[in-house]
């Protein structure tokens, strides 16, 4: 039990210590909010497509390309946004603060994160990874803007599809999957110094990210935003992963698959999910201390989630 315990925090405390370095860095002055900003820039628009790109092209996916997991990931994602808005209306009183209050239940940074956290589990990212990544961002963007829309922010609003689809076909991200898929069914290989190259870049996105999330840090109006943002995060770190974890037990997937949906489903709420409540008037102080709140209690849940895991021999 202690050697699983030990190795449980070996893979969740190291990335809360980065986070914490970036928060102390920003303290000491070491880095201001110029660099936070460019770092954040760099990883989504540089160095986390390149990785992403990187992953995927490697990827045999006519091997690894399963069906009923995409049926899976979707029914978990779109059934998270659900089960989140669906509290939110019944507990929270400010119809102001249920758009950013589902939006931090179920949107979670598994790309920085999530990601991280498998790489010290398994030593990879899931084969299926680049495949869940496919189907996730593009459901995550889908359901915070229905959700936002209508969560009582602003009752002239509407929905404009078109405007959604062009935002997430312009997304680094999804430009990044979509051309690491049509080079992995391609009959040739990376040239080796493109392949190593981009493993430079790749291999600096986690821990810059890390970085910029912890320096990003601001506790100034946590405790006016404590108990909502706790419910929040109760339901980003417990409620959610629990029953996805449990379904998939259920179904019959098994090792690092588990992993993997733990992750989707388990970790941290993701930074952007402030930047569409800020565009989306919404409640933004709310969703910045759901990013931090969460953040700083998933090192416990984590490291609970890894021990089990490694106790009953899923991994």
């Amino acid at each position: 039990m202690v050697d699983n315990l030990l190795f449980s925090l070996g893979t969740a405390l190291p990335i809360f210590l980065v986070m914490c370095s970036g928060y102390v860095m920003k303290y000491k002055k070491l880095i201001d909010n110029g660099f936070i900003k460019k770092a954040n820039y760099m990883v989504f628009y540089v160095a986390l497509p390149i990785k992403l790109f990187h992953d995927v092209s490697m990827t045999s996916f006519q091997e690894y390309f399963d069906l009923k997991f995409i049926f899976f990931v979707t029914v978990i994602t779109v059934g998270g946004a659900l089960i989140s808005w669906f509290t939110g209306n019944l507990l929270i009183r400010d119809s102001h603060q249920i758009g950013a209050f589902a939006q931090g239940a179920f949107r979670g940074n598994f790309l920085y994160i999530g990601f991280s956290l498998m790489e010290n589990i398994i030593g990879r990212i899931a084969l299926k990874g680049p495949l869940a990544v496919a189907i996730i961002v593009p459901l995550y963007n889908i359901m915070s803007v229905i959700i936002l829309t209508y969560a009582g922010n602003s009752k002239d609003k509407s929905i404009n599809l078109i405007s959604t689809l062009k935002d997430i076909m312009r997304n680094p991200l999804i430009i990044a999957i979509t051309a690491g898929i049509f080079t992995s069914l391609l009959p040739v290989e990376v040239p080796l110094v493109m392949a190593r190259t981009m493993e430079y870049f790749a291999s600096i996105a986690t821990p810059l990210a890390l970085i910029a999330i912890g320096a990003s840090f601001n506790f100034s109006h946590t405790i006016e935003n404590l108990p909502p943002a706790l419910m929040a995060s109760a339901i980003k770190l417990v409620i959610l992963p629990s029953i996805a974890v449990a379904a998939a037990v259920a179904i019959g997937y098994t090792g690092e698959d588990i992993v993997l949906i733990y992750v989707l489903t388990g970790v941290p709420t993701a930074t952007v999910s402030f930047i569409m409540a800020a565009a989306m008037e919404a409640d933004k102080d709310l969703a910045s201390n759901i990013i931090m709140i969460s953040t700083l209690l998933s090192v416990i849940t984590m490291t609970l989630f890894v021990f089990v895991f490694r106790s009953t021999g899923i991994i």
